[in-house]
């Protein structure tokens, strides 16, 4: 039996706008420092569809996909990674960033890496990315950020990799 290398622990995320026809994106970038034990894909249960007959016996089910979500939090997010992100205006000379709209419109690419090699990593080539900014005493300027993974045109969701 091969070792078991376990893909918990660090991991880095980088993101990047899909490029033409659900295409992986070539220009990653870092989101920045991530909040420890923050990180995490869940899988929500798709729609059910049942057809029953008299006395109540199913005879046809149908199952759809639920939404897949890849969760994540960011610690005193850059603001030159923001002003791209959100298309915020970033001032470097008064370090200033002038927020506008926290929407992002644009389809994302993502590539979560694991700290060990021979753990199991995550590249979703199509995202809608949402942004929601955070402050507490305890935690600082964070940022939360969702990416629910799109269907791409040839119906891949994501791929899964082992890093080496």
């Amino acid at each position: 039996m091969a070792d078991l290398i376990m893909s918990w622990s660090e991991c880095s995320i980088k993101i990047g706008k899909t490029a033409a026809s659900d295409a992986m994106s070539t220009a990653l970038t870092s989101i920045g420092t991530i909040k420890d034990k923050s990180t995490s894909l869940e899988s929500a249960e798709g729609e059910k569809m049942t057809m029953k007959r008299t006395g109540g016996k199913v005879v046809a089910q149908e199952v759809q996909e639920g939404e897949i979500t890849l969760k994540t939090r960011v610690i005193e997010p850059d603001f030159a990674f923001l002003a791209t992100l959100i298309g915020a205006t970033h001032d470097t000379g008064k370090k200033e960033l002038k927020v506008k709209s926290l929407i992002i419109n644009d389809p994302y690419s993502v590539e979560l890496t694991p700290k060990n090699v021979g753990a199991t990593g995550l590249r979703i080539r199509k995202s809608n990315v949402t942004y929601k900014e955070g402050y507490s005493e305890e935690e600082g300027h964070y940022a939360d950020l969702e990416f629910v993974i799109l269907e791409c045109s040839d119906g891949e969701l994501y791929t899964k990799f082992k890093k080496s």
